[in-house]
């Protein structure tokens, strides 16, 4: 009996087990069964979007491209993306270690309104890059002379003005123009955007001097404000904010890895109010095979209003035209109460972010002076408000009577939409511009065991309702087990940063007593290599601690620091500064404080003096 009894639990349990694998296995879609062929160079969006649609009537699918050279055009009219994913779920995009190669103006995947969505296994690159690349040949004061691969980077001059010629695109130079190290290929030491000159340099005036088989060099008229030496690499922005390559919006639970990003028109990925993405060994990468110096036109990851976890693991990045990650909620801006439960939001410019809200968000109400966090409140109901079709504002009605000092001007900030942020693995380098993380998010955040070698300030706190508007005083932020290496070699004070690690709210302290916007940051056992004295910069900060970081002087550049102070603090509360190993000729070694109380440090690194 007892027997027989065990003997049909078996059978059940292992029936079952088996039921539950092959409904956990996902179907097999190959995108060459819809008329994708690799390698031939025709245009594959077609076929990709017929094989998606079929993926959508399975449970779970894997869409895989075997392995080969896929050519996506945006030739189909309706397609911004090569790959566009809506309303779906389970669904895993396979490259297999494909090469997929865009033309013209068009973004690598949209990710809408879907749920459990991997996308891994590929390289990404263009055929004709929105970005060209020369080689400085000669500077005087009235000109320049550039020589470039024409092949890579075709070109025609008409009426004294060159344009690059791309796949139905015809474009000046635009945006930024970078000056990159012939050897090392990083930024030259000291230079930041548009060293060289502004755009009218290379726009104004320009005079082909000869024309060899795949090289020509080009003269622009006019004055350099620096005379690099010869031979330093250029790259020549021509264009901004064009298309994105992936784009995540309102979905669930996405990862992307193993994918190889050597170019793309504007952010590598945006993400919009999505829960849970997993960023593992995306790297974004110069193309060495072309002797490019440069990869994507501007952000590595720009994460705007998410929850659940970020997760970004294992990647690098070289190349890019702006900051590796930008995590960070909108400030609301209020423009007038209309009655106990509503307020009137914009719709346009920095300050209309009201796109960021929906009915059930969770809100706190921002204090415009004092910038701190208030009550909360759940949005109820939001109306538009048109003159004639067009939408002019918006009234966010709330289920709870707001606070009565509610006012113009100040803001609401999205408690439900905020994010957790884990980056671990990951080399920052100085092979692109701006800054390496920016963090704003109230959530726990976790900065460990990366590599920083950054041209600007590695690591930037903000947070204002001034200019970008992008929320997330920072609650709970631990940088521990880094390494900073000959970070800030392009740093001046300013939008690059004050220092290797930056904390920059808008909000500026008046008095020792006014209370601090961002709380709770560690920074604990990294190690700091440094050629020039700011190692922290830090205002408006309660809880900070610096502790048990091992810190040493290189002598890879001169400094050239205009605030030469190892900390600056500014309006912090609770501060300790303690256990750390400091190199003897370290620059520096010293405090200078603002708008604080003598007690609101505790100095135990005896190396440490405060300086007025």
């Amino acid at each position: 009996m007892n027997r027989f009894f065990f003997l049909t639990v078996f059978l059940i349990v292992f029936v079952a087990g088996v039921c539950i694998l092959c409904a956990a296995e996902p179907e097999k879609i190959l995108v060459t069964d819809f008329g994708a062929t690799p390698n031939n160079k025709t245009d594959c969006v077609l076929a990709v979007q017929k094989a998606l649609e079929a993926c959508k009537n399975k449970e779970s699918a894997i869409l895989v491209f075997p392995q080969g050279r896929y050519d996506f055009y945006p030739t189909s009219g309706q397609h911004r993306f090569g790959m566009t994913v809506a309303n779906q779920k389970n669904l895993v995009i396979d490259g297999q270690g494909s090469e997929f190669i865009f033309h013209g103006i068009m973004g690598v995947c949209r990710i809408s309104h879907s749920e459990n969505v991997t996308v891994r296994n590929f390289s990404v690159d263009w055929e004709k890059p929105l970005i060209a690349q020369g080689t400085i040949v000669d500077t005087q004061n009235d000109w320049v002379d550039i020589k470039f691969d024409t092949k890579e980077y075709p070109f025609e001059i008409t009426d004294g003005k060159l344009f690059f010629l791309g796949e139905n695109w015809r474009r000046q130079v635009e945006g930024y123009t970078l000056l990159f190290d012939k050897t090392t290929k990083e930024l030259v030491y000291r230079t930041r955007d548009n060293a060289l000159g502004n755009n009218d340099l290379f726009n104004t005036k320009a005079e082909q001097l000869d024309n060899n088989t795949n090289t020509s060099t080009v003269r622009f008229h006019g004055k350099p404000k620096i005379k690099p030496e010869s031979g330093t690499l250029i790259a020549l922005w021509l264009g901004r904010y064009i298309q994105v390559a992936f784009n995540l919006e309102r979905s669930k639970d996405v990862v992307l890895e193993n994918i190889d990003v050597y170019h793309a028109l504007s952010h590598g990925v945006v993400a919009f109010k999505t829960e849970n993405i997993t960023l593992r060994k995306v790297d974004y990468k110069t193309n060495e095979k072309k002797n490019r110096v440069f990869s994507i036109i501007a952000d590595g990851y720009h994460l705007n209003t998410c929850k659940g976890l970020v997760k970004i693991e294992n990647s690098t990045q070289a190349g890019m035209g702006d900051d590796f990650l930008n995590l960070h909620g909108m400030n609301v801006v209020v423009q007038k109460r209309v009655d106990d439960y509503t307020v009137e939001v914009g719709v346009t410019g920095k300050t209309g972010a009201s796109y960021v809200l929906d009915v059930g968000d969770e809100v706190w109400f921002i204090n415009g002076e004092t910038v701190q966090r208030g009550e909360t409140g759940t949005i109820k109901e939001i109306k538009e408000i048109r003159d004639n079709s067009k939408l002019i504002a918006k009234h966010i009605v709330f289920a709870q009577k707001i606070p009565d000092t509610l006012k113009e001007k100040d803001a609401l900030e999205n408690k439900t939409w905020t994010a957790e942020l884990e980056v671990r693995g990951c080399h920052i380098l100085k092979k692109h511009r701006a800054r390496g993380l920016l963090i704003t998010t109230p959530k726990r955040a976790v900065v460990e065991g990366n590599y920083f070698r950054s041209a600007g300030t590695a690591i930037l706190i903000e947070g204002d309702v001034s200019y970008w508007y992008e929320s997330g005083a920072v609650n709970d932020l631990t940088i521990r087990d880094n390494i900073f290496e000959d970070c800030f070699s392009s740093g001046f004070s300013g939008d690059w940063g004050h220092a290797v690690i930056t904390v920059h709210p808008s909000f500026q302290p008046q008095t020792d007593n006014t209370e601090a916007y961002h709380r709770n940051i560690r920074i604990e056992n990294n190690i700091f290599k440094s050629f020039d004295y700011p190692i922290l910069f830090a205002r408006s900060v309660r809880n900070l601690i610096f502790a048990n970081n091992q810190l040493s002087r290189t002598t890879t550049y001169e400094p050239f620091a205009v605030r030469q102070a190892t900390f600056w603090l500014d309006g912090c509360r609770d501060v300790l500064i303690e256990g750390n190993i400091w190199s003897d000729d370290f620059l520096g070694k010293n405090i200078k404080m603002f708008h604080m109380k003598q007690s609101d440090l505790k100095l135990k690194d005896r190396q440490i003096q405060i300086v007025k």
